[in-house]
């Protein structure tokens, strides 16, 4: 009986020394689909910069036009968010699912806008890729936060860096295919206004946005593999996307996780706010009106209209300002400065969060805004030859970079991240990015490429204004004096 005993005990040991490593190596597996859904993320999003010229040649249109499409992008993606965060909290074993759709829509989207000979036709492409982009990060970010739990911030970095490798490659995979030619052609849609001839830089977009295109299409592969695996696990373990059958509550610590609030808690906060007109603040039990809840919902949307709006707008429209603004990059200087640019913006992030292993996030954000707004600053008054113009957007994508996840740290530490303040931040960014690049559209058109510079130097002076308010705000919160 002892040697059967003992047999049972090594068997039950090596078979959860087995599972233990079996679960380690499935948690691994996804988070590098994640990461490489990222990747995907930044080429086929940001790819359109240094098409756009072609774009804009292939639908005879000018800065006005193309800078509507791109704001309808942003609207796509506000409810891509809307609805994907929806669908990831009522059906969390569907998320991987959720992620491979939202792919492979992107893909097609993405293979469809080199053939696009009508602006229109361009702008609902370029909407559901939005809504593509929105759903699959209100998927991709809960499903991470799931998986890792307690331990998910080191994951949650190198998954968000992954959109800046991306967004990287595209200007690579872009440029050998580039066609430059002498036009003396009236071309007031591609370059500023007050100049009639100028080198115009087309490139033959088919064949990147079709390479992007099986980048892509490998990454809803890659995720198919992974419901396979996880359709033949027994274990209920795997947070949320194991079994339809699985109750498991999800929780976790990870202040990502909370970009899909439950439907029950937004059902709460809304029906507080709009029928009962207070401002819901959960204190014993019951809801209190303060000002300082209401100011800091004003400097939320505020913060983060400027942080994306801003970021939208530089990383679409650099590429034709180095070309055909007064600087006059040479056409491999601005796709390198466009890699440069991407690199710095990787970079940064993951430079930033062992950062904040030793200093507050309040600290971190005052200084990337002050940082963001003095290079910004560079770019109107500084930037008049190639070496200047370099050092200005380099440290401009340094500060910049950081500033989206520090300032949803920053409020956490003193606010839970709930779903109406989600709902406020996903608002926010859309209105920021739809808005913004429709005016830097409007403006290049009319007034040339001398605005570019000037408008992402007022919404960084907007930034570092709201940003101080949001802090002194959050101190005053965090100090337990404002209600």
């Amino acid at each position: 009986m002892n040697d059967i005993e003992e047999t049972m005990k090594k068997s039950q040991r090596k078979f959860h020394f087995i599972h233990c490593h079996k679960e380690f190596y499935i948690k691994l597996a996804k988070t590098s689909a994640l990461c490489y859904a990222w990747i995907s993320l930044g080429l086929y999003s940001e790819v359109l910069g240094p098409t756009l010229p072609t774009l804009m040649h292939n639908t005879n249109s000018h800065y006005e036009r193309i800078g509507m499409a791109l704001s309808t992008r942003a609207i796509g993606l506000l409810f891509g968010s809307l609805i994907g965060g929806l669908l990831s909290d009522r059906y969390k074993p569907l998320r991987s699912i959720f992620i491979m759709l939202s792919l492979i829509v992107g893909a097609i989207t993405t293979f469809i806008v080199p053939w696009c000979t009508n602006v229109i036709i361009l702008t609902i492409v370029l909407f559901i890729a939005g809504f593509s982009h929105g759903f699959l990060t209100t998927n991709g970010n809960p499903l991470l936060a799931s998986v890792w739990e307690e331990k998910a911030a080191g994951p949650f970095s190198l998954m968000h860096s992954g959109y800046g490798m991306g967004a990287a490659l595209a200007p690579l995979l872009v440029k050998p295919f580039t066609i430059s030619s002498n036009s003396s052609i009236n071309n007031q849609s591609i370059i500023s206004n007050r100049t009639n001839s100028t080198e115009l830089v087309l490139v033959n977009a088919v064949i990147p946005y079709s390479i992007i295109t099986g980048i892509i299409l490998l990454c809803a592969l890659y995720f198919m593999f992974i419901i396979c695996i996880d359709h033949s696990t027994t274990s209920l373990k795997y947070n949320g996307i194991v079994s339809m059958k699985s109750n498991v509550k999800i929780t976790s610590s990870s202040s990502s996780s909370s970009s899909s609030a439950s439907l029950n808690v937004m059902h709460k906060i809304y029906s507080k706010c709009f029928s009962l007109k207070l401002i819901p603040y959960k204190c014993h039990h019951h809801y209190h009106i303060n000002k300082s809840y209401l100011f800091l919902i004003y400097c939320i949307f505020i913060t983060f209209f400027s942080i994306v709006g801003n970021e939208r707008v530089f990383g679409k429209f650099m590429f034709t300002y180095a070309l055909y603004s007064s600087i006059q990059l040479s056409l491999n200087d601005s796709y390198l400065i466009n890699l440069i640019y991407w690199l710095c913006f990787c970079i940064a992030r993951i430079t930033v969060f062992f950062i904040s292993l030793c200093l507050s996030s309040s600290i971190i954000l005052l200084t990337l805004s002050i940082g963001t707004l003095c290079s910004s600053i560079g770019l109107c008054l500084l930037s008049l030859n190639k070496l200047t113009f370099f050092l200005c957007t380099i440290l401009f994508s340094l500060f910049k970079s950081p500033l989206f996840p520090v300032t949803l740290s920053c409020i956490n530490q003193s606010y839970e991240l709930n779903g109406f303040i989600v709902i406020i931040i996903n608002f926010g960014s859309s209105f920021g990015a739809t808005l913004l690049q429709f005016i830097i559209g409007y403006l290049i058109n009319y007034y040339g490429q001398i605005v570019f510079p000037y408008l992402v130097t007022s919404t960084s002076c907007l930034l570092l204004i709201t940003v101080i308010l949001l802090i002194i705000d959050l101190k005053y919160i965090d100090s337990g004096l404002w209600y």
